[in-house]
C-alpha cells in the first residue's frame, strides 16, 4: 500500500517537472524568438511585432515591447512629415519672398536712381508699400506657422464672451470693408455666449477668415455671424466670391495648399493651416462649403461654458 502511495507521488512529481520542464522550454524558446525579433527592431525595422498568445506568460511583456515600437514609428513617421514640411516651407520660402523682395528692391532702386519722378513715382511708391505690406504678411504667417507646429505656441485660456469679442474685433474691419467697396452684414446675438478662449488665437482666427475673404474671394458682400446651438457656438463667415472648387474643398486647410481653381487659397498657402491649428488648440471644429459665385462659408463651432 505503501509502495502505491510512493509511486504516485514520485509519479506526480515527474510529471509536474515534465511539465515545467516543458512549459520553461517553451518559455526559452519564446525568449530567442523575442530576442531575434528584438535584434531586427534594433537594425531599424519597426514594422516587425513579438507574436504571443493571451495565455503565454510573456504576453504581457509582447504587448508593452509592441506598444512601445508601434509608438515609436509613429513618432519617426511624424518627424519624416514635419521634415518633409519644412523642406516644403523653405522651397516656398525662397521662392515667395525672393520674388517679390526682388520686385521692391526694383521699384525702389528706379525710385533712388531717378529713373521715374513725378507722378509715376508716386505710383512706383503706392506699389512698393503694397508689396512690402503683403511680404510682412508672408513671414508672419511663416513663423506663426513653425510656432505652431514646433509646440513653442503658448496660449493663455480665459472665459470671454464670445459675442461681445467678435463684435470687437469686426468693428475695427469696417473701416476695411468700405474702402474695398464690400457691402457687409454682421449678425452677432446680443446674449452673452461665454467660451474658454485665447483672444490672441480667436483674434488672429477670425482676422485671417475676414482678410482672406476680402483679398481673395473677387466678392462684393461678407457677412459673419454667430449662433448658439445646444452646447456649442458657431461663428460664420460667408463671402459671395468666385468659391472654391469642389476638388479643392477637402484641401483647403492643408499648408502649403493653394488650389488652381478659380479663388486662390490664401497668398501664403498657410492662412487657412494656421486657422485650423488654432480652432484644435480649443477644441472646436471648421469646415467650409462653397457654391461658386453664390457663397462660400467658413463655419467655426466651439464648445460654451454656459450652465
Amino acid at each position: 500500500m505503501m509502495n502505491t502511495a510512493i509511486f504516485l507521488i514520485i509519479a506526480t512529481l515527474l510529471v509536474i517537472i515534465g511539465y515545467l520542464s516543458a512549459k520553461l522550454h517553451g518559455i526559452r524558446k519564446k525568449e530567442q524568438q523575442m530576442l531575434m525579433i528584438l535584434e531586427e527592431i534594433q537594425q531599424g525595422n519597426l514594422k516587425r511585432r513579438l507574436l504571443t498568445n493571451s495565455n503565454d506568460v510573456t504576453a504581457e511583456i509582447c504587448y508593452k515591447i509592441n506598444e512601445i515600437v508601434r509608438h515609436y514609428d509613429e513618432q519617426l513617421v511624424n518627424l519624416d512629415m514635419t521634415e518633409i514640411a519644412n523642406r516644403q516651407i523653405l522651397t516656398s520660402l525662397s521662392h515667395d519672398v525672393r520674388t517679390p523682395l526682388t520686385t521692391l528692391i526694383g521699384y525702389l532702386d528706379a525710385m533712388a536712381d531717378g529713373t521715374v519722378t513725378g507722378v509715376e513715382k508716386e505710383q512706383y511708391l503706392a506699389t512698393a508699400q503694397t508689396k512690402a505690406y503683403a511680404l510682412k504678411d508672408y513671414i508672419d504667417d511663416l513663423f506663426e506657422w513653425f510656432k505652431i507646429n514646433s509646440n513653442e505656441k503658448a496660449y493663455h485660456f480665459e472665459p470671454v464672451d464670445i459675442n461681445e469679442l467678435t463684435r470687437t474685433i469686426v468693428s475695427d474691419w469696417v473701416v476695411q470693408f468700405e474702402a474695398s467697396d464690400f457691402d457687409y452684414t454682421i449678425e452677432i446675438g446680443e446674449e452673452e455666449v461665454m467660451v474658454d478662449l485665447d483672444v490672441i488665437a480667436y483674434t488672429r482666427i477670425l482676422n485671417n477668415l475676414i482678410q482672406n475673404a476680402i483679398k481673395h474671394s473677387n466678392g462684393s458682400q461678407i457677412s459673419i455671424a454667430t449662433h448658439v446651438a445646444g452646447d456649442e457656438v458657431q461663428v460664420r463667415v460667408t463671402d459671395n466670391g468666385a468659391g472654391i472648387p469642389s476638388r479643392d474643398l477637402p484641401h483647403v486647410f492643408e499648408r502649403l495648399y493653394r488650389g488652381d481653381g478659380s479663388r486662390p487659397i490664401g497668398s501664403s498657402g498657410l492662412g487657412l493651416s494656421i486657422v485650423k491649428s488654432l480652432v484644435d488648440a480649443h477644441d472646436g471644429t471648421i469646415s467650409v462649403t462653397s457654391e461658386p459665385h453664390v457663397a462660400t462659408t467658413f463655419f467655426i463651432q466651439i464648445k460654451t461654458t454656459n450652465i
